[in-house]
């Protein structure tokens, strides 16, 4: 790591030196790269030492997450730079990042990045969000920058260029940790030209050259460098002080920054640095340089009088408490171009009366943690009575006790812009609001740290009015309090604060909604406010906390207040403590509110916000949201709003209904499966119609409604990923302007040609649409080989398939795809479908004759139920009249062939009559205009009995075997004996046809008697039959 370090601050230098500037980077890996806005302020900046270049990275914008770990940050805004000096760039965790970064540089004077830029993305989720900003993150990375600090002297006096081209061994030199010689490839801008000896000659962008001499063991400085260096690495190597002697460096006169930090040097001999006319930056950092008399009362650094701006002597006094040691006030006395300067804290010292000389010392780092040491304990009223032009002032982790502070220790630094009092645990709420005493009508401060400034473990702690009383005629406009276990804010203690105040950063505390928040629309220019709670994992306690901690009451409770103080929530009317029905009040001008990890866990109802405000960002994520019912109210100007990890389940059809701005919903790792399933009509997400970017993934979706998207027409990216869809179901032919649907880590096999035509679509008119299905058991039979032709032909999955997987048919499990990607499985399938594609047809067409065959038997063999029924349904839906099936209207209904018509007119029909039987006689009670086949349905299903008159003729009509199948259907489907045959003459079976004869056998029959004496039984037999049921 050290290695990378070195290599990045000396490019930055070679970049940034014709400016002037002094930047600085905390031993993170990072890529600086300035926009083009800035490069051209940079050049008019030459002449300009004492001014500060801020940084915004706006992350409420435009965000996109790409696979390879990158940042990109695109200009945006103007950025306006108040003044270009050494820019500091600070970890809001305390933690490497360890990602490549790259930054363009966004503008606004003094606003903090702080922790909205904190960004928890899933790994691999590309998220465009609303504004012109473009933001590639890793899904772990938190990061927090320090805009408004620019403060030279943090961890790294320098910042440089750096990109991590190569993670194996880079041009044969070794591993990055443990190269033998220096290797410029590693610094961005530089390209290596040649070794000379163990030093690596580079050229970098501004074609001045670098020796870089990194873990060489060199024990002297080398002699045979190019005479035109102009900028020379010497750290980590074993330079002692047998290595420095009068003029060791005159050979290389235009050197303008020299590094000797991690060295055994104890002292510098007089004469060291003569012939550095140009010397710029001198770093002396880890040394054993004793700040004692010996350096105090030499005269070592004037040569460099004339030039240096930037010297780094800290972390050279382990032994910060000895008395013997002192701040070398009258040795940097000879620098009067010095602004940036780096010193190891001191017990109980005070700067001494030489440093008046240094009138251009804006910028001074006392701070103890690595690569420094501080143990100063104490500031008293004359600690800094002279370098009262200090605008930067870091005494971070300096052991500061809270009882030791005297009220005017910062009252000389009448010039301060910044304090950082970070992780000083010993120091406390209340002596900061005590040492504000000193800068109580500063009009120059505008940015306070005061992050870790009480011990862990400390219970009750409380911001009370009293604490706050020296800020209100101040001109802070950033104040940073992270991590200092407040639970709670007095009421009103908030209208102590400036109306200056743009910025109040209270993460990691463990602070509850309270009273307090009735004060909020008091601060009237606060942009930002982040009051997320505590979420990042500390060590457990190896002792019990000190046991002075304990409760105490507020001593400054204000009941009196001014006409502002008592106003109601939204300016209208007077607080009532016991009001239900209340509206919460914000300031007006707040764009930014993180509430993460806040400790909320509630059913969210009905809402109201005061509509006097400009909230444009909310983030409550990590809270207990198990039911959203809303509505909320008074939000007209959200564009952000982050739910992510908030445990949600239900989410009604009303709760978004009034958020119609909203560009970008963030409802990842949450447990809406159930809620979306329910969704039919698309209702949840119906009114968000202006929804840029909507994350979905880890929410145990299983199925989406057609309709679920139905409001998104301008939609962009949604995130579905890590789900469980098997399938896509839901409606994008509307969403005109998508450009990435991620579908990663789900169970999807293929997808729905009316998605992939739209993606088509929009291809065709110049959208640059991605898909992501990595991780998903894309199917790779015949039956997909169209969306696998697809999926090569548009190569919506991009160039990178790492990570995409193809189930085949013969396989249970999905296997990853080969380096050759789909366009080789798509080959195999081709080759192989075709062969097959014969069969197939010939299979189908034999399959599809099958079935028609046997559907032709099924219906032959059922035809006259069919029929049956046909007349039966046909007879329901023309008639509404039900029969009864008790009642028949006749008693017997006569089938008979034409020709037999004789015998039934004359003979058949009277005689029944005379023994009171009601007859229907075929074709005589036919209604005119019907179907035959209809009459003969409706006369059957009218009598009680049907009567075939059994002849040859019979068996030759047509319609006589119609009116056989009918009575035979009537009589199975009511259970009732129905047919009756009357032989009219004897007939050989064989004459009589397998459908007849099996009528016979199951129904009664009875033979015409040839001889009349016979036939008066006949009748009265035949009568007798007709009437039983």
């Amino acid at each position: 790591m050290s290695a990378i370090n070195s290599a990045i601050m000396f490019c930055l230098i070679v970049v940034c030196h014709s400016a002037n500037t002094r930047t600085k980077m905390s031993d993170i890996k990072m890529n600086f790269k300035l926009g083009n806005e800035t490069e051209e302020h940079l050049k008019h900046e030459q002449n300009s030492i004492n001014k500060t270049l801020t940084y915004e990275i706006d992350q409420a914008t435009h965000a996109k997450v790409d696979k390879g770990s990158h940042f990109r940050i695109n200009n945006s805004k103007e950025t306006t730079i108040d003044q270009i000096k050494n820019s500091n760039v600070d970890v809001a965790t305390g933690k490497t990042l360890k990602q490549q970064v790259s930054y363009s540089t966004k503008q606004a004077t003094y606003d903090t990045f702080d922790q909205v830029t904190d960004v928890a993305v899933d790994r691999t989720t590309n998220i465009a969000a609303d504004q012109a900003t473009d933001v590639i993150v890793d899904q772990t990375t938190d990061v927090n920058v320090d805009q408004t600090t620019n403060f030279l002297i943090d961890r790294e006096p320098l910042q440089f260029h750096f990109v991590n081209r190569n993670l194996g061994n880079p041009k044969g030199f070794g591993s990055v940790h443990n190269h033998t010689a220096a290797d410029c490839s590693w610094v961005y801008a530089c390209t290596s030209l040649y070794l000379q000896g163990n030093c690596s000659i580079c050229e970098c962008e501004t074609h001045k050259l670098l020796a870089y001499c990194f873990k060489t063991k060199l024990s002297g400085i080398p002699q045979d460098l190019p005479r035109n260096i102009s900028y020379l690495v010497l750290q980590h190597n074993e330079l002692n002080d047998t290595a420095l002697y009068p003029k060791v460096f005159a050979n290389y006169s235009d050197l303008e920054v020299l590094e000797i930090k991690h060295n055994y040097i104890t002292a510098l001999p007089a004469g060291v640095f003569e012939g550095l006319n140009k010397l710029v930056s001198l770093n002396l950092q880890r040394n054993r340089i004793a700040m004692d008399s010996q350096l105090n009362d030499s005269q070592v650094f004037s040569p460099l009088g004339r030039t240096l701006t930037t010297l780094i002597l800290n972390g050279n006094n382990p032994n910060t408490t000895n008395p013997d040691l002192k701040y070398p006030d009258f040795a940097l006395s000879y620098l009067p171009n010095l602004s940036n300067l780096a010193l190891d804290g001191l017990r109980n010292k005070v700067f001494g009366r030489y440093f008046r000389a240094l009138k251009k010392l804006t910028n001074l780092t006392l701070a103890g943690y690595y690569p420094g040491y501080c143990r100063m304990t104490a500031l008293k009223n004359d600690t800094f009575r002279h370098v009262i032009h200090v605008k930067y002032l870091n005494i971070s982790e300096c052991g500061i006790t809270g009882s030791f502070v005297e009220k005017d220790a910062f009252a000389p630094l009448t010039q301060l812009v910044f304090l950082d009092l970070t992780n000083n645990f010993e120091l406390g709420l209340e002596a900061v609001g005590d040492m504000m005493y000193g800068l109580r009508n500063s009009k120059s401060i505008h940015r306070l740290k005061i992050e870790r400034i009480v011990s862990r473990f400390t219970p009750c702690v409380v911001v009370y009015g009293h604490t706050l009383r020296y800020f209100w005629n101040t001109s802070i406009q950033v104040i940073e309090a992270m991590y200092n276990e407040i639970e709670m804010i007095e009421q009103k203690a908030l209208l102590k604060l400036p109306p200056t105040l743009r910025s109040l950063n209270l993460t990691n505390n463990k602070i509850m909604f309270g009273s307090y928040w009735k004060d909020m629309g008091q601060l009237i220019n606060l942009e930002n406010l982040h009051l997320d709670g505590f979420f990042m994992p500390v060590e457990f306690p190896y002792i019990f906390p000190d046991r002075r901690f304990h409760c105490q009451t507020s001593q400054s409770i204000d009941n009196e207040g001014t006409d502002n103080e008592k106003q109601g929530s939204c300016g209208d009317q007077f607080w009532d403590d016991n009001q239900t029905d209340f509206k919460l009040p914000l300031p007006p001008v707040l764009k930014r509110m993180t509430m993460r990890s806040f400790s909320m866990a509630y059913v969210v109802t009905n809402i109201t916000f005061c509509p006097n405000n400009a909230l444009e960002y909310v983030d409550v994520s990590s809270n207990n949201f198990p039911k959203l019912i809303g509505p909320v109210t008074g939000l007209v100007n959200l564009k952000v709003l982050n739910l992510s990890s908030s445990y949600i389940e239900t989410i009604s059809a009303k709760f978004f209904n009034n958020l119609t701005s909203l560009k970008h919903l963030s409802l990842f790792q949450n447990l809406l499966g159930d809620c979306l399933n329910n969704d039919k009509n698309g209702l949840i997400f119906s009114q968000l119609t202006e929804l840029k970017v909507l994350n979905l993934s880890f929410n145990n979706l299983y199925y989406l409604g057609w309709e679920v998207f139905q409001g998104q027409a301008d939609i962009e990216v949604i995130d579905l990923s890590v789900n469980r869809l098997d399938h896509i179901t839901f409606n994008v032919s509307h969403m005109r302007k998508l450009r990435h649907l991620d579908l990663h880590k789900n169970d999807i096999e293929t997808l729905p040609t009316g998605l992939t035509d739209h993606i088509s679509s929009l291809l065709k008119r110049g959208v640059n649409v991605t898909l992501d299905m990595r991780q998903n058991p894309i199917s790779c039979g015949c039956e997909n080989l169209d969306f696998l032709q697809w999926v090569v032909n548009t190569r919506v999955f991009g160039s990178d398939l790492y990570l995409y997987y193809c189930k085949f048919p013969d396989s249970d499990r999905a296997v990853r795809v080969e380096p050759g990607g789909y366009e080789d499985v798509v080959k195999r399938l081709v080759h192989s479908c075709s062969s097959q594609a014969v069969l197939y047809t010939v299979v189908s067409c034999v399959t599809v004759l099958i079935m028609l065959i046997l559907l032709a038997a099924v219906i032959y063999r059922f035809r006259w139920t069919l029929r049956y029924w046909y007349h039966a349904a046909k007879l329901k839906i023309s008639s509404n009249q039900q029969m009864d099936s008790d009642q028949f209207k006749y008693d017997v209904f006569v089938s008979y062939a034409s020709k037999d018509i004789d015998f039934v007119v004359k003979e058949l029909c009277p005689r029944l009559k005379e023994r009171n039987i009601t007859v229907y006689v075929h074709g005589e009670k036919f209604k005119v205009g019907c179907y035959i086949a209809d009459n003969i349905y409706t006369g059957i299903r009218k009598c009680r009995k049907t009567l075939v008159v059994v002849t040859q003729n019979m068996l030759a009509s047509r319609w006589c075997n119609y009116e056989l199948q009918i009575a035979r259907e009537q009589a199975r489907n009511t259970g009732r004996n129905v047919l009756v045959f009357l032989f009219l003459e004897e007939l050989p079976t064989s004459r009589m046809g397998m459908g007849v004869l099996t009528h016979i056998k199951s129904s009664t029959y009875i033979m015409y008697p040839k001889l009349p004496q016979h036939r008066g039984a006949f009748w009265d037999k035949l009568a007798d039959d007709l009437r039983s049921s």
